[in-house]
């Protein structure tokens, strides 16, 4: 598994609207959302701390991806994890091993966490 994991030390909400502003200076839209503190209230009635999915594409960097391997989409787009723990924001992105193409990858991929870094995370 390639992953990166950082720590922003600001609110919940900050964090994700820097990520949502940051993203499309490296060519990624962020597609999708999947709100899990929000399903887990609405079906369960339960409280939990934020966690969030942002599903990141970039169309140009997927297609090259599908030329190379058509099942890419079981891992695309790609996800950028967000979520609070001990009092700090979490982020995290991991590619499975199997899907990762070094060629294709490993520039955007650093880009995203310099990126995050560049608006506070580290």
């Amino acid at each position: 598994m390639i992953e990166a994991k950082l720590v922003f030390n600001g609110t919940f909400d900050e964090a994700e609207a820097k990520v949502k502003e940051v993203l499309p200076q490296a060519g990624f839209a962020v597609v999708w959302e999947q709100d899990f503190t929000a399903v887990v209230k609405n079906k369960l009635g339960i409280d939990m701390p934020k966690y969030k999915t942002l599903g990141l594409c970039n169309a140009k960097i997927f297609y090259d991806l599908w030329t190379r391997n058509e099942e890419i989409g079981m891992v695309a787009p790609c996800h950028l994890l967000l979520y609070e723990e001990d009092g700090k924001v979490h982020a995290k992105m991991a590619v499975p091993d199997e899907f990762w193409d070094e060629e294709v990858l490993a520039e955007p991929f650093n880009r995203v966490v310099e990126l995050l870094k560049e608006i506070g995370f580290s």
